[in-house]
């Protein structure tokens, strides 16, 4: 083997390296999200019940998005307030579902508290990332086919 032919060698798995540590970086958090569907209430009636029974916001947030079927799923929780907090944001990031179409959902769930201190939902947004096609590094409005 040439010295060139080591050298070009040597750059292509620095490169392949480095390529390969950058994609194990990004996180679905990372994803870019390009729009999300507004959920209807009447889709997420038995967590609204839950509201009712003071449940926490990760409880109600879970009890919407339903069970999980896949390999990874991320739930990240911002409080604004931090001892008594006022209102919760949770996010719910999937990947690697069981299906042949979509392979991850990201749902952004806000809540508030009412004047009796218990957890009222605002807004349910939901996205969806596709195996194949147009979506398949992001997260989009558009339902996958």
């Amino acid at each position: 083997m040439t010295l060139w032919t080591r050298w070009m060698f040597l750059m292509a798995l620095m490169f392949s390296a480095s390529a390969l540590a950058t994609e194990r970086r990004a996180t679905l958090a990372d994803l870019p999200v390009t729009d999300m569907t507004v959920v209807a209430p009447a889709k997420y009636a038995g967590a609204s019940r839950l509201t009712e029974r003071n449940g926490t916001p990760l409880d109600i947030a879970l009890a919407i998005v339903g069970r999980f079927e896949g390999s990874t799923q991320h739930i990240i929780q911002a409080n604004e307030g931090s001892e008594s907090p006022t209102t919760s944001r949770v996010t719910v990031l999937r990947d690697g579902l069981l299906d042949d179409s979509v392979r991850g959902e990201r749902w952004e769930i806000a809540l508030a508290r009412n004047a009796k201190g218990a957890w009222t939902i605002k807004e349910v947004k939901r996205a969806w990332r596709c195996w194949r096609g147009p979506q398949t590094d992001r997260f989009a409005a558009t339902p996958c086919r």
